[in-house]
């Protein structure tokens, strides 16, 4: 492998072996994988008080790990990175289920793993499971001028619905199993219940803890989804839709203003073209393809 700038794009030149490795792995990112969810405390008759399979593209849990993840004081390079695909994208097993294949991760850096995969999985869920409008990291859409705090510890996200009401999203990642008795789990369904907008109303809480149980027999994914009750203590924040909407507008024009990065796989008898756009409402998972 040899990586090069060609015409400002990277050109990285594989042998014909490597070539024929990242093309199967193109292939199985862009294929439909399923992740066990399962849902506990929502109230009766809510179509998440169940454990489903979840269909889900590794392609989009990397541009979701990525957003979620994003530095905001970051620079360029930084923030159009795509660090997610070229870190996980050899470690998704090549099954009809999302595992990973963790001889291919760092076993000295699980707890980056674990928060980086909670976050992204997160993301995911706001976007694929509750079909939220628009999502922003809790700082991004809070006036810290006028907010100096949010009880102990504030939750991750914040969203918006299409009928207008909002979502409070904690993520919890782990390489162990999850049970609503896990601490992080308890802790994560305590932050989701510790905002409340100054007006409107909260129609979502969730902690959304992702279970990566790579010392199991079985590694397999898993999801929890918890839906807390809103806590007597809980503080006014001035969140509002516009804002939201704003700060997740600005994240995604900061990206769009340094254009597409195309990077091109380039072997002997071929050439695989992977490019990160800006987000597609209508794929989601436009945040990274390959031709």
């Amino acid at each position: 492998m040899n990586i090069k700038i060609e015409n400002g794009n990277v050109v990285i030149e594989l042998t014909q072996p490597e070539f024929v490795a990242f093309s199967a792995m193109f292939a199985n990112l862009n294929d439909n994988h399923t992740v066990l969810v399962r849902g506990e405390e929502w109230p009766d008759g809510n179509p998440l008080n169940c454990t489903t399979r979840q269909k889900i593209l590794p392609f989009h849990l990397c541009r979701t790990i990525g957003e979620a993840c994003a530095v905001e004081q970051a620079g360029p390079l930084d923030i159009l990175s795509l660090y997610p695909f070229w870190k996980y994208g050899f470690c998704f097993s090549e099954n009809n289920l999302l595992d990973f294949q963790f001889a291919e991760i760092d076993p000295h850096k699980k707890a980056n793993l674990a928060d980086e995969l909670g976050m992204g999985f997160c993301v995911w869920a706001m976007e694929e499971i509750f079909g939220c409008e628009a999502w922003c990291d809790t700082a991004d859409a809070i006036d810290q001028h006028k907010v100096e705090a949010m009880g102990t510890s504030r939750p991750d996200f914040v969203c918006t619905f299409p009928d207008g009401t909002f979502g409070i999203f904690e993520a919890k990642g782990t390489t162990q199993s999850y049970g609503t008795s896990n601490s992080q789990a308890e802790t994560g369904k305590k932050q989701t219940a510790q905002i409340e907008p100054v007006s409107g109303v909260v129609s979502v809480r969730c902690c959304c803890a992702a279970s990566i149980m790579q010392e199991t027999a079985s590694k397999r994914t898993r999801l929890l989804l918890l839906d807390p009750p809103p806590a007597d203590n809980s503080l006014a924040v001035n969140l509002s839709r516009d804002r939201i909407i704003e700060a997740a507008a600005t994240r995604r024009f900061r990206e769009r203003a340094f254009g597409d990065i195309t990077t091109l796989f380039r072997g002997p008898q071929g050439e695989l073209i992977l490019t990160r756009k800006p987000f597609i409402a209508d794929k989601r998972h436009g945040w990274l393809e390959v031709k």
